[in-house]
This record gives structure tokens, sequence and C-alpha cells, in this order.
């Protein structure tokens, strides 16, 4: 997550994101208003109240009619959902066009440090390639309205981003993150990239062909470490898939690269775009 404040780097435990500024005032994209009492005065990981009640719910599943699953709490990590009962803490857009019969992906760069066991906690943080994402800022906000937050950060353009709610109407559900496919026309593809502006968050935009993706990303037949039983989510493997290409030069973050793993094997992107 980024901050304004002091030229530090600040960072979300959830999402690995940060981004270094130089302004001493509260950054509004992470203004938080978890309780009433906060009204924006500080940023999201400053609030110890949001810290201590935003849990979140391991386990994969996906939504064809975007209705979520609701949780009392989370058996395996023993946590209350009771302030966060979806069990979601970050919210992904999936952004895909189609051109001449080929689908193109947008990534976009960001600073990001990878947090799996298997990869030294020293290693610093440096620009991957990642989806447009947003947290939840307040208590009970709505998956969606955080959502239009992920799309604020790569466009502003009405165009783009009137009536995104009704457009949001699957997704799917992995360990606390949800992901959304959007579809853009290729007018307002095109108008995406020549509109956008690098922010404190994201420096690049990047559309890569579905097919190109793919094809760089390894098997994973056993994605699943155990089946869903009774009320309890199907949990996927916790394994690594760090340093996958895109590209010259360009690397996906190892948790997107689980996430499209994850609709590979669980949905099938023909599903989950509806090609």
């Amino acid at each position: 997550m980024a901050s304004a404040r002091g030229s530090r780097r600040s960072s979300y435990s959830d999402s690995g994101i940060s981004s270094t500024t130089t302004s001493n005032a509260v950054n509004p994209r992470y203004a938080c208003y978890w309780l009433k009492s906060c009204r924006g005065q500080h940023e999201l990981d400053d609030c110890h109240a949001r810290r201590g009640e935003l849990h979140g719910k391991l386990g994969i599943y996906y939504s064809s009619n975007g209705i979520y699953q609701r949780y009392l709490r989370d058996q395996i990590n023993n946590l209350s959902l009771e302030h966060n009962p979806t069990g979601c803490t970050m919210i992904n857009l999936l952004i895909y066009t189609q051109r001449e019969g080929e689908i193109l992906i947008l990534f976009v760069t960001k600073l990001v440090k990878e947090k799996h066991h298997e990869i030294p906690t020293t290693v610093e943080r440096r620009a991957l390639l990642t989806l447009p994402s947003s947290y939840p800022r307040e208590k009970g906000e709505l998956q969606k309205q955080v959502a239009e937050r992920a799309l604020d950060s790569v466009t502003h353009e009405k165009e783009i981003t009137s009536n995104l709610r009704s457009r949001l109407t699957r997704f799917l559900f992995v360990d606390a993150s949800v992901i959304y496919p959007l579809h853009l026309t290729n007018e307002h593809a095109d108008l995406l990239t020549r509109s956008f502006t690098p922010n404190d968050e994201i420096s690049a935009l990047h559309w890569f062909a579905l097919s190109a993706v793919l094809a760089q990303l390894p098997e994973w037949n056993n994605y699943l470490g155990r089946e869903a039983v009774g009320k309890e989510l199907a949990q996927i493997r916790h394994i690594s898939h760090a340093g996958i290409k895109l590209g010259e030069g360009y690397v996906l973050w190892s948790v997107v690269a689980t996430v499209l793993m994850c609709i590979r094997q669980h949905v099938g992107f023909e599903t989950f775009l509806e090609l």
C-alpha cells in the first residue's frame, strides 16, 4: 500500500504492495474510514482497529452469480470473521479485451515483495506485473465499491468507469482475494491506454495475449490440497510460482501467477471470461 507521508515505504501485509512518496498529507487513495472516528485522518495500514478486525478467509470457490459466501469464523486460522463475514481483504480486476480473435489481459507494474516462505524475506521490493487492485477501507463496505477504486487506479474516464457494478457479475475467491473479470471494448481499451498517467501506485500498463500468458504458466494439476468438506471451502496448495516471465524483462508477481493458475484449473478461462 502506498503512503504519502514522510518519504517512507508503507506496506499492506496481505498484498505486499509498496510505493515511495514524498508528501506529508494522508493519501486519499488509502485514507481509512474503518470506524466512524477514523474519518480519513490516517491511512489504512496505520489503523489498529482495522488490522484487528479485517480477517480473511482461506479457501477457493467460484461464484457465477456474484454472490458471496458468508462465514462467522475462518476455522483454519481460528479467527473471527464477525467484522468481515465474506472473508475478502483484497479485490482484483482482470481487465480484458478481444482483438482479432485474441484475448488481451491488462497487467500493471507495481512495487511488490514476494512473500512466500520459499523466498528470503530480505528480497527487496521490485517492479513486477500484477492486477489493478484495492482494499476495504470501511467496515461493511461493498466489494463492488472496492472494485471501483481498483479501476480508478488505472483510469478516471467516465466512458470506462460508468455502470461498473452492473458489469461485475461473477468472481473467483482465492485465499481472501477476489478476482472480477471486466471486459472492455477495443475502443475503451485504447482509451484506457492513451489516457493513463503513472501514479503513486502504478507506474505502467501492459497488455499481454492470454495465449502467451497461458504458455508461460506451469502445470498445476494437483492445485487442491483439500477438497471442500461440508460448509468448509476447498484449500489450494501453497506453492510459490515466482519467476514467471512475460515478454522482454517482465516478471509476474507470484501471487498473481497463482491467481491465474487457479482460474485456469478451478474455473477455466473460457467460462471465467465467457468467451
